[in-house]
């Protein structure tokens, strides 16, 4: 059934959604909610995301910043001098976010890294909730991590100078007194607009484009908020459903009937995190066979034209186009990130805390800069095509699936499209009983065939020989060697032996080719010689060639050595940077970090730190058993 099964799948056809616009040329810009992750917008656009190592540290890659520049080391995408981070929210040009040990604003752009875009009389004010729009900024008053998550709303603009560099100032567009009077508890910008949720219920939007978007008397509850460059999209707190304002042109046909846990904005379309297999789901103007097919993600951001995730099973970064079929150009370095935000108090129904002890960290226990912190999660409630569901969300964990290829009882049998043999009518077996036959005939024929192959050439090889003492007794068996005492001062016969055959030398030539059995020439002996030319160190080398998809030594890349490169990278933490990034990675790439480790350990200058070639086995060993998937 197994068989049926896989060639029914294969026989579905691949839905292509045409792309309608040329938008290359377009000028427009995205904005997504607060949170884990987030990017900005526009020419100088950039994706950042919480890391997952429990400092709450920020990781940022640009446009191209992997592959435009050979010359630089993967280290290039990380934009230096941004301090922890609890939540993250993107404009254009300009990510801004909510320290984490202060609650305070900070608002940074990829030319200005270090330097605080928030005006000086919002510097020292905490804040519960952050939105950054095209050029404006709004952020909801209250500290970050206390239970009192609602008060009112600052805004401030964001000035874009003739050389690109950006500045900041009070607001006057995106400020007035009815809207001062008003308290929210989330808030989202846009392009010329905010809109807010409100404590007491509804939903209100303010700015000179607000108009625009048709939100009034609404006073449906909506958990998650969105925005894109003229249209709003909402999370229904009832329905869980997707609801949206303004111009439909931007978010063609949201779907219906399909309930979502988190939302992100691009140029023209929408992309949200399904809550049954947390799949992600697109509308508007996109690619439908760019979109991940099978990945559950906890958190998603878009740019203009790109969306990036965090893999649900491994907290990796997965980036995808979503209106070509080109790759990425913002290829995210291979680091795991924080699944959501940290916050304080238990979570609530439908969300389980996330454990960090499932990603086997050493000394990781919590995904937080403060251990009274957790990153609540919404439960999963159905597994992607190829799963089933094998245990369901717990407090302390989410919902488990299985891959169908593990199917084994009748609990997983109808998820999986298979059938119990009380199910199975005695048609179907005839088939499987055909099927068998056929198979075993065709090996028996093949297998005859082989052996005649074989013998016939042995037994002529054996006729010119006759008369010699060295001849093989048998072919299909382990060969025989019958010696001469004079054998080995004669030349070797030029004897074909039967395929599949191993090669036999004479002793004289296996100590000629060893030097007489030299201790040096022993294979594994070389390390004795000494929001540098020893077998380890040699192998270790080739293993950072094949991770990195490197040269041992290129001339393209500064520093050339790939062990000068390499090796400082590893030794910080940061060996998931040299990952080769065109080679499709396996889901899990804790093993890939364990080989960086060992070939860091193989290639070290002093020959007595390295391991010896038995030791290298055993970790090989060891980390494929731990789950290596090639």
């Amino acid at each position: 059934m197994q068989i049926l099964t896989t060639l029914s799948t294969f026989s579905q056809s691949l839905l292509l959604f045409p792309i309608l616009l040329l938008l290359c040329c377009t000028t427009a810009s995205g904005f997504g909610s607060m949170g884990p992750i987030s990017a900005a917008f526009g020419q100088n656009g950039f994706f950042c995301a919480i890391d997952a190592s429990g400092k709450q540290n920020v990781i940022c890659w640009a446009k191209n910043s992997f592959s435009s520049s050979p010359s630089s080391s993967s280290a290039s995408a990380y934009l230096n001098n941004i301090p922890a981070m609890a939540a993250l929210s993107g404009g254009e040009g300009f990510l801004c976010g909510i320290l984490a040990n202060t609650s305070q604003a900070y608002c940074w752009s990829s030319n200005s890294s270090g330097i605080d875009l928030v005006p000086s009389i919002y510097q020292t004010t905490a804040y519960s909730h952050i939105a950054a729009g095209k050029n404006h900024v709004c952020a909801i008053r209250g500290s970050y991590y206390s239970d009192h998550d609602s008060g009112i709303v600052d805004c401030w603009e964001i000035v874009k100078k003739s050389n690109n560099y950006l500045s900041s100032k009070q607001s006057t567009l995106f400020y007035n007194q009815s809207i001062s009077n008003f308290v929210f508890k989330k808030v989202v910008s846009g392009e010329g607009f905010s809109c807010g949720g409100l404590r007491e219920g509804g939903v209100v939007c303010w700015g000179p484009n607000s108009a625009s978007l048709g939100v009034s008397n609404i006073s449906e509850n909506y958990v998650v908020l969105a925005s894109g460059r003229s249209s709003l999209c909402g999370i229904s707190e009832i329905s869980n459903e997707v609801k949206c304002w303004g111009d439909s042109g931007s978010y063609v046909a949201p779907p219906i009937g399909i309930k979502f846990v988190s939302l992100t904005a691009g140029a023209n379309h929408f992309c949200g995190i399904r809550g049954d297999n947390h799949g992600v789901e697109c509308w508007g103007i996109f690619n439908l066979s760019s979109v991940p097919k099978g990945s559950g993600f906890m958190a998603i951001a878009s740019s203009d034209f790109v969306t990036c995730g965090i893999r649900e099973d491994d907290l990796v970064l997965d980036c995808w186009l979503v209106n070509s079929p080109s790759p990425p150009d913002y290829d995210p370095p291979l680091e795991l990130c924080s699944p959501g935000l940290c916050t304080p108090g238990p979570c609530s129904t439908g969300q389980f805390a996330y454990n960090a002890s499932i990603l086997n960290e050493p000394d990781l226990t919590s995904l937080c800069i403060r251990k009274d912190l957790k990153i609540c999660s919404p439960c999963g409630s159905n597994c992607s095509e190829g799963f089933f569901l094998s245990s369901s969300c717990s407090e302390n964990a989410d919902r488990a699936c299985t891959a169908c290829s593990l199917c084994q009882n009748s609990s997983c049998w109808d998820v999986c499209r298979l059938q119990s043999s009380q199910k199975m009518d005695q048609k179907h077996w005839n088939h499987l009983r055909r099927l068998v036959l056929i198979i075993g005939s065709s090996i028996s024929g093949l297998l005859f065939i082989l052996i005649g192959w074989c013998l016939l050439p042995c037994k002529r090889t054996t006729q010119k020989v006759e008369g010699t003492k060295r001849h093989f007794n048998s072919c299909m068996g382990k060969p025989k060697l019958e010696t001469d005492p004079i054998a080995d001062l004669q030349p070797p016969l030029s004897v074909a032996p039967c395929p599949g055959m191993a090669q036999i030398f004479r002793l004289s030539e296996l100590k000629d080719a060893t030097n007489g059995f030299k201790e040096f020439n022993e294979l594994g002996r070389g390390n004795l010689s000494g929001d540098f030319e020893s077998d380890v160190y040699n192998f270790g080398i080739v293993l950072l060639e094949i991770l990195s998809g490197r040269k041992a030594y290129d001339r393209d890349y500064m520093p050339p050595s790939i062990v000068e490169w390499a090796v400082p990278l590893i030794k910080q933490g940061k060996a998931a940077a040299i990952i080769d990034r065109y080679v499709a990675l396996p889901r899990n790439v804790e093993p890939l970090l364990k080989l960086a480790d060992l070939a860091e350990v193989a290639v070290r200058e002093n020959p007595s730190e390295r391991p010896t070639m038995s030791d290298v086995a055993s970790r090989l060993e060891q980390i494929f058993k731990d789950g290596l998937i090639l």
